[in-house]
C-alpha cells in the first residue's frame, strides 16, 4: 500500500499531523496500534464504566488557544464546561484552592501567607507577565531553533516589543524568580509550585525553565475544561473529520519495523506482515520507539542525535489507578485535586498523586449515581524495572495509601468502589506501545526545554515525530503543536 504521508499514532499529535495534511490536499494513512484512538489521550470500558486512559485535563479552549485553533480550523466541536476552580491542592493537612479567577487565587495566598502576600503577589505579577510575552509566540506555533524561512516567519509573527525580555532567561530556572523575590525558603509555597510543576512541567521549581514555569503556572487562569466522556471525545470528533475530508485510518496496526526505500520515502511493516509505502512518515511515539524502529546500520546516526532522548533515566512513569464508584462525593467538590501526603517527602511515587473525578452526571462516563476516577502519580521507572513479585508489591502499596488518602478525604469511598483498575509501567509500555512505559515526555529543565528541545526533525529525510518527546514537550497543546509542526515542514507552507 502505498501514499503521500503516513502517521503512525493517533495522539495529540499524530490526529492533528494527519488532520492538518489531509486537510491540505496531501493522502495520509493513520495507524494506531491500539483498539482505541488517543494512545495516552484514549479510553478504555469495563462494564458500564468509560475512563480516560491518561490525560484528562483540557486546556486551550479559549479563544484563539491552541486546541480552539485548531478545532475551529477544522470545523470541531467537543461539549466542555469552563470550570472556576481549577484544582484542589492538598499538601499534608493544608489544602490551597487553585483559582482560575487570578484575583481570587491571590486572595487565597492572602489567606494562607498573609505575612508574605505582597512578595506572592509580585512574584505571581513577574510570572503571569513573562506567560503573556511567550504565549503570544506559542499561539503562532514556532518551531525552535527555526530551521527555515516558514519557520523564522512563525517566531516573528509572535514578535512584539516586549520579546526581547526573554532572552535573559532563557537558560533560567525558576529558583531564580523565587530568590527575586526572597521566597525560596517559603516551604508552604515551593511545596505548591512543585506540585503543579511536576504534573506539568514533570520536573520542581529548582530545575524547571523558568519561561516555561511561567506559562505553566499561567495557564490554569487562562482557562481550564472538563470535556463530557474525556478528552478523546475531541480525538475521535478529529478522526471523523479526517475520513470526511479523505483520509485513511486503521487499527489495530502496530508498527514493527521502519526504514527507507532506495527510490526515496520509506517503508513501514505492521506486526500482521503489510507493507506501507510513503514519501513521507510522521510517527507520534517516543523517540526511543522510532529509535528501535530504525534498521541496526540507522541507529548510530540516530543515537548521536538523541543521546539524551534514549536514555531511559530521564523519562518519567506513571502509576496509574481507575475506579468506578458510588457518588458519595460532596457537592461542590471540584473534579481535580492533588496530593501531597508529607509535604517534607519528594512529591513522587505514592506521596503525590493527580486525582481526576468525572463530573456529576456525565453518563458517557458512569451511569447515574456513580463516577470514575483516573488516579495518576510520578514514579521512577527504574525502580519499577524488578521482579514482578517486587513489582506487584509495590502496585499494592501504591493502591493502598492512594484509597486510604481518599477514604480520609471522603468517608465511605472505599466502601463505594465498585471497580479498581490498576496500571504501571508495565501496563503502559503494552497497551501504549511507549518505551519502558515512559509517559509524560521529558522533565522541561533548560537543557531540555525550548531551544534545546529535541524537534520534530529527525537526522533522516522525510521522517518526523510528533508528540510530548518533542519541541515544545507534554501535554495535549504542545502535543497537538508538534503535529502543526510536522505538518507545515511536510507541505512547506503556513497552516494556521
Amino acid at each position: 500500500m502505498r501514499t503521500e504521508v503516513l502517521v503512525v499514532g493517533s495522539g495529540f499529535g499524530g490526529i492533528t499531523a494527519a488532520s492538518l495534511l489531509q486537510r491540505s490536499g496531501k493522502q495520509v494513512h493513520l495507524l494506531e496500534s491500539a483498539a482505541e484512538w488517543g494512545g495516552s489521550a484514549g479510553k478504555f470500558q469495563r462494564g458500564p464504566y468509560r475512563f480516560p486512559v491518561g490525560a484528562t485535563v483540557m486546556m486551550g479552549l479559549e479563544r484563539d488557544g491552541i486546541h480552539d485553533k485548531i478545532n475551529r480550523y477544522l470545523g470541531i466541536h467537543v461539549e466542555a464546561e469552563p470550570l472556576e476552580t481549577a484544582m484542589l491542592v492538598h499538601a499534608g493537612e493544608r489544602t490551597f484552592t487553585y483559582y482560575q479567577n487570578r484575583h481570587a487565587f491571590l486572595r487565597e495566598w492572602e489567606r494562607h501567607l498573609p505575612e508574605r502576600a505582597g512578595a506572592i503577589r509580585a512574584f505571581f505579577e513577574e510570572v503571569w507577565a513573562f506567560a503573556s510575552i511567550l504565549r503570544r509566540h506559542m499561539t503562532t506555533f514556532p518551531v525552535l531553533p527555526p530551521g527555515n524561512l516558514l519557520e523564522a516567519a512563525a517566531v516573528l509573527r509572535g514578535a512584539g516589543l516586549k520579546s526581547p525580555l526573554l532572552l535573559p532567561h532563557l537558560t533560567s530556572t525558576l529558583e531564580k524568580l523565587l530568590k527575586k523575590h526572597h521566597l525560596q525558603h517559603e516551604s508552604r509555597f515551593t511545596e505548591f509550585l512543585d506540585g503543579v510543576l511536576l504534573d506539568s512541567m514533570q520536573t520542581r521549581y529548582k530545575d524547571c525553565s523558568m519561561l516555561l514555569a511561567c506559562t505553566a503556572l499561567d495557564i490554569y487562569h487562562r482557562g481550564i475544561w472538563y470535556v463530557k466522556g474525556g478528552l478523546y471525545r475531541l480525538i475521535e470528533e478529529m478522526t471523523i473529520r479526517f475520513q470526511e475530508d479523505g483520509g485513511t485510518l486503521k487499527k489495530p496496526r502496530k508498527i514493527t519495523r521502519l526504514e527507507p526505500v532506495p527510490d526515496g520515502g520509506w517503508e513501514a511493516v505492521d506486526h500482521r506482515g503489510n507493507v506501507y509505502e510513503a514519501e513521507q512518515v510522521v510517527v507520534n511515539m517516543p523517540i526511543k520507539n522510532v529509535y528501535d524502529l530504525l534498521p541496526a546500520e540507522m541507529q548510530p546516526a540516530a543515537a548521536a542525535r538523541w543521546k539524551k532522548e534514549i536514555d531511559p533515566e530521564r523519562q518519567w512513569g506513571a502509576g496509574v489507578l481507575y475506579a468506578a464508584f458510588k457518588d458519595i462525593v460532596p457537592d461542590h467538590e471540584p473534579l481535580f485535586q492533588q496530593f501531597l501526603i508529607d509535604p517534607e517527602a519528594p512529591p513522587v511515587e505514592d506521596n503525590h498523586f493527580f486525582v481526576s473525578l468525572s463530573a456529576r452526571g456525565d453518563t458517557l462516563r458512569a451511569p447515574e449515581g456513580y463516577r470514575t476516577m483516573t488516579v495518576s502519580t510520578h514514579i521512577h521507572i527504574q525502580r519499577w524495572n524488578e521482579s514482578q513479585e517486587a513489582y506487584d508489591s509495590r502496585m499494592a502499596a501504591l493502591r493502598k495509601n492512594v484509597t486510604n488518602r481518599l477514604n480520609e478525604r471522603w468517608p465511605g469511598f472505599i466502601d463505594a468502589v465498585e471497580k479498581l483498575e490498576q496500571g504501571g509501567p508495565r501496563a503502559w509500555e503494552r497497551f501504549t506501545q511507549r518505551a519502558s512505559g515512559g509517559v509524560g515526555g521529558f522533565p522541561q529543565t533548560p537543557d531540555q526545554a525550548l531551544w534545546n528541545a529535541a524537534s520534530h526533525r529527525t537526522p533522516f529525510p522525510d521522517l518526523y515525530i510528533a508528540g510530548d518527546n518533542v519541541f515544545p514537550g507534554a501535554g495535549s497543546i504542545a502535543a497537538a503543536s508538534s503535529g502543526v509542526h510536522a505538518a507545515r515542514t511536510i507541505t512547506g507552507r503556513r497552516i494556521l
